[in-house]
């Protein structure tokens, strides 16, 4: 304890010294409510004031110059008295220690006392200035731990266990003042100086089973107290706390307890799963935004831990169980309380843990085809489980990983010389898994008559036919092996293919295929005159213009009789 420490703590009793006459001083002068009144005592206030008033009077609020001045003035002789004290006081304990008055076991104990004195001054002082007696009583608990860190790195005093055991006493104490006036800075500052209290214990040999066991204690402490007080973002810190410890020990660094470290990290992950969920089913419509963060944090910390620290042939099946809780918990939270905002982040984090489980065990073609598979499955059972058309459709975005692993199977060397059939499967699972969507959602986005349904429906109808064009394109070319051929056949069904698909939507007055066939026998003539015209032989050129030609041509003799009616809106 030196001057500068009981400067601090001088001025921070100055300070909310000063902020008391200040509000009281506001207070008379009618300028604004205590900022630490009841709510029951303003809004009683309120009701005392006139219902009408003649004329409204305005005061000018006193300047913090002439507030300070006000303060000074009452009792100042006190207060000079007091500041003169703890200054000669502080200077009397500088002067000691460099003079060895005082040996280092009288520093440890003047320390440990002076903090146990801001402690309870601290208590004292949460009886009617909670503001006030959480400074004090952080500023106590602060002390205890720096004393208790310089008697073990400076004098060799305690071991590691004994003096952690002090540091997390202290905190204790105030974290139970924080649960019995349910203040909220207090409790987050209680967690954040019992994380970092085995940062100050100078162990020689570093236990890292030892050090999660007492944060695994200090993470069930804080459960209790948000369980109690309901201050949910505790939970959030505490996970913030546990994923910085965690992070350094990922690579390895714990040796043989990693095994051991890695069972902590599935308790972790079970505590703050179930504190978590029965959060989120208490909130009734309070804000969520640290539950949803705690939810995604919890489910990748997780994952991470199991991916650096589970043994290689069972990671897949630990992550597969993990992905079933959190899955399960998607729903059951939806279930329970119609909230789309949770079931999106859990059955997030149980997809990632499905992708991560898939990507262990597969890789290339493979790994596309079953991303594939588990996207479109989730998707259906999303449906037939939640009936929620709208979450179904957002579902689908699980899919583009599966469209940016295609770029592989669209521009495999393969394709040059023969028909590679592991990238032949990919597009084709590809375009048929868009497609089928389609098709599934197709009536019932109708139904909706939602635009925006309808809009998700058709894109995935033009991404779904897309594969299959270029499935037909990349295989005719392998197959024939001359460009021009395959180029002609290729071209001729694009354009059988958009003359069906806009003739029907003139005869059936559906939009959506009217202006999808004639997108794709717009990009046929484009390709013809802009690429093909240049490139093909003159044999082939003149085959492929007359045959197509003649095929647009025919449409002079199909449908006239609808030419002239109204076309609907309806979707692809």
């Amino acid at each position: 304890m030196n001057l500068t420490f009981i400067g601090v703590i001088v001025m921070l009793f100055l300070y909310f010294k000063l902020r008391e006459r200040v509000n009281k001083l506001e207070e008379r002068l009618g300028a604004r409510a205590v900022p630490n009144a009841p709510a029951t005592e303003v809004q009683a206030t309120q009701e005392q004031a006139p219902s009408a008033m003649p004329e409204q009077v305005y005061e000018s609020k006193p300047e913090a110059a002439d507030l300070l001045i006000a303060w000074v003035k009452e009792d100042w002789l006190l207060k000079l008295g007091a500041l003169l004290l703890l200054i000669g006081f502080g200077w009397l304990t500088t002067y000691a220690f460099l003079n060895n008055w005082i040996g280092p076991m009288g520093r440890i104990l003047i320390g440990i006392v002076a903090g146990v004195l801001l402690l309870s001054f601290g208590w004292i002082r949460m009886r009617k200035y909670v503001h006030q007696g959480s400074i004090f009583l952080v500023t106590g608990s602060t002390t205890i731990l720096l004393t208790t860190f310089a008697a073990r790195e400076f004098y060799g005093y305690f071991t590691p266990s004994s003096a952690l055991g002090i540091m997390f006493l202290s905190t204790a104490f105030v974290a139970l003042v924080s649960v019995k006036y349910n203040n909220k800075p207090l409790a987050i500052a209680s967690l954040i100086l019992a994380s970092v209290a085995p940062l100050l214990t100078n162990s020689p040999s570093p236990d890292f089973v030892a050090l999660f066991l007492y944060l695994l204690a200090v993470v069930a402490g804080t459960l209790w107290i948000v369980s109690i007080t309901k201050m949910r973002e505790l939970t959030t810190v505490a996970l913030v706390i546990i994923s910085l410890y965690s992070i350094p020990l990922m690579s390895g660094q714990a040796g043989s307890d990693q095994s051991t470290l890695l069972y902590i990290a599935y308790i972790f992950a079970a505590l703050f799963f179930a504190s978590n969920t029965t959060g989120i089913l208490k909130l009734k419509g309070k804000d969520m935004l640290p539950d949803l963060i705690t939810a995604a944090g919890n489910g990748l910390l997780l994952l991470f831990w199991i991916v650096s620290s589970a043994p290689d042939h069972w990671k897949s099946m630990i992550i597969s169980l993990w992905m079933v809780v959190f899955i399960f918990g998607a729903f059951f939270i939806f279930k329970a309380t119609k909230k789309k905002e949770p079931f999106y982040v859990y059955a997030g984090v149980g997809i990632a843990m499905l992708a991560t489980a898939t990507a262990v065990e597969l890789q290339g073609a493979a790994l596309t085809i079953a991303y594939t598979v588990e996207a479109v499955s989730v998707v259906m059972i999303a449906y037939l489980l939640l009936k929620n058309l709208r979450i179904s459709q957002k579902l689908i975005l699980l899919l583009i990983p599966s469209v940016f692993l295609s770029i592989e199977s669209l521009s495999a060397y393969g394709w040059r010389n023969e028909i590679p059939y592991v990238d032949f499967f990919v597009l084709l699972i590809l375009g048929c898994a868009f497609l089928g969507l389609a098709l599934f959602f197709r009536s019932l986005t109708l139904e909706t008559k939602d635009k925006d349904l309808i809009k998700v429906n058709s894109i995935l109808f033009v991404v779904g036919s897309f594969y299959i064009f270029a499935l037909i394109w990349l295989t005719l070319k392998a197959l024939l092996l001359v460009d021009d051929t395959a180029v002609m056949i290729s071209l001729i069904i694009y354009t059988v293919v958009g003359l069906a698909t806009n003739l029907t939507g003139r005869i059936k007055n559906i939009k959506g295929l009217l202006v999808y066939g004639g997108a794709l026998l717009g990009l046929v003539v484009l390709r013809l005159f802009l690429v093909d015209v240049w490139r093909m032989e003159m044999s082939g050129r003149i085959i492929t213009f007359f045959l197509i030609g003649a095929l647009l041509m025919s449409t002079a003799f199909i449908g006239r009789k609808h030419s002239s009616d109204s076309i609907s809106n309806n979707s692809i």
